[in-house]
């Protein structure tokens, strides 16, 4: 079956061999296959293919039609692709629909949108700045993951342009993580989100860089958060 014959190709791949002639069966079996076939296809071109590879022209529509479906697996196999290879120039073909992500039902598939988005910022900044209200949003988001997919976002935003408006949203979501309100799910060593707090932390810090009341927040709650580890 050519879903064996992929498994064996990415082997051969990490083990250092050209299977560069099985590169469009990956393609194929991405946009032809049942579920299993289709994920193993979207794996494979996302382990073979880089973003300035040539034969993703071909996947463009497969991705628009399962970024559409109203299947969660086909969705998500969709997005986690345009996060990871989708090239600069296909952009604008796939933002209106990863922007519709962000109000999706389930926190999965809005969690793989604020990824794709801050894979868009990362790659052409200048065709997101129109959605940072969206931004907030997911920054607000009910369910943590998709929360803590947005301050990548953040991160990356507050190096260039100044958010001080926002010090109190990160201050609080700081306070709750500290106080253990997240899942435990978060927790590492029966620490609380160790590794968003550094993230708050690091946000903190540059919207503290040239502020000195703004620096004494951070100063405070990382001295919070150090009694925590």
């Amino acid at each position: 079956m050519m879903r064996e014959i992929m498994v064996r190709a990415m082997y051969c791949e990490m083990l250092g061999y050209d299977a560069s002639f099985t590169y469009i069966h990956a393609i194929k079996l991405a946009q032809q296959g049942g579920l299993l076939e289709k994920r193993v296809g979207y794996l494979a071109v996302s382990l073979f293919l880089n973003e300035g590879h040539e034969l993703l022209l071909l996947l463009v529509n497969t991705v628009l039609k399962d970024l559409q479906s109203t299947n969660l697996i086909e969705a998500c196999m969709a997005l986690t692709v345009v996060a990871q290879v989708f090239p600069k120039d296909m952009i604008p073909a796939v933002l209106p629909l990863v922007e519709d992500k962000l109000s999706h039902p389930k926190e999965i598939i809005r969690r793989k949108a604020v990824l794709a988005l801050y894979k868009f910022y990362l790659i052409a900044p200048n065709q997101v700045q129109h959605i940072h209200a969206k931004f907030r949003k997911a920054l607000c988001d009910k369910d943590p993951g998709v929360m803590t997919s947005s301050l990548h976002i953040y991160l990356q935003l507050i190096r260039v342009n100044s958010y001080k408006d926002m010090t109190g949203s990160f201050v609080t979501i700081l306070k709750q993580v500290v106080g253990g309100k997240l899942p435990l799910d978060f927790n590492y060593h029966s620490v609380p989100a160790p590794w968003l707090q550094i993230q708050l932390l690091r946000i903190l810090s540059l919207l503290g860089k040239e502020d000195q009341r703004y620096r004494g927040f951070c100063f405070l709650y990382f001295c919070v958060a150090f009694v925590h580890f």
